[in-house]
């Protein structure tokens, strides 16, 4: 693989990322679906998520974040490393906010309770080229830091679609 290529890989990969979280920050369900293959794989095991599929896991999102107030997610730092011609690994710090009402009984609490949190974890994912372009293949979320009850200020737009 040529210095160029697995460059461009680079900066392709780093884009899906930002595109992500730009999705999530924005509510856009279908920007956060055209960032994974069909078949991709959402987990979080500390939080007790497990999604086998990209339309799953927007549905879960989709239902657990309509009545948020306030959902921010920061990527910081991706680091990637290319595997091969159409496979990669990446791993990104996260910084999250949300402000919310949880909308079924789950690690934020039951259903109607108050979910008010920042926290920090890191994405560990698995990367595949699909039909020439970067996609996620599995995202494990491993929480770092939680703390509750933080998000106090005052909202000016929930900036969601």
């Amino acid at each position: 693989m040529s210095d160029v290529r697995a460059w461009i890989d680079k900066l392709e990969i780093q884009e899906l990322i930002y595109r992500y979280s730009d999705g999530v920050n924005r509510g856009d369900l279908a920007a956060i679906r055209s960032v994974y293959a069909d078949d991709a794989l959402w987990e979080s095991p500390l939080l007790g998520f497990r999604h086998e599929s990209a339309d799953a896991f927007v549905e879960f999102f989709r239902l657990n974040t309509t009545t948020s107030e306030l959902l921010i997610q920061t990527p910081h730092c991706p680091v990637i490393e290319l595997t091969g011609p159409d496979t990669a690994r990446a791993t990104t710090t996260i910084h999250e906010f949300s402000k919310g009402t949880a909308t079924e009984d789950g690690p934020f609490g039951p259903e109607g309770a108050e979910i008010n949190f920042q926290d920090y974890g890191i994405y560990y994912d698995d990367l595949a080229r699909i039909d020439g372009e970067w996609k996620f293949t599995h995202r494990l979320f491993v929480p770092m830091y939680l703390e509750s009850g933080v998000v106090n200020g005052t909202f000016r737009s929930s900036g969601r679609s």
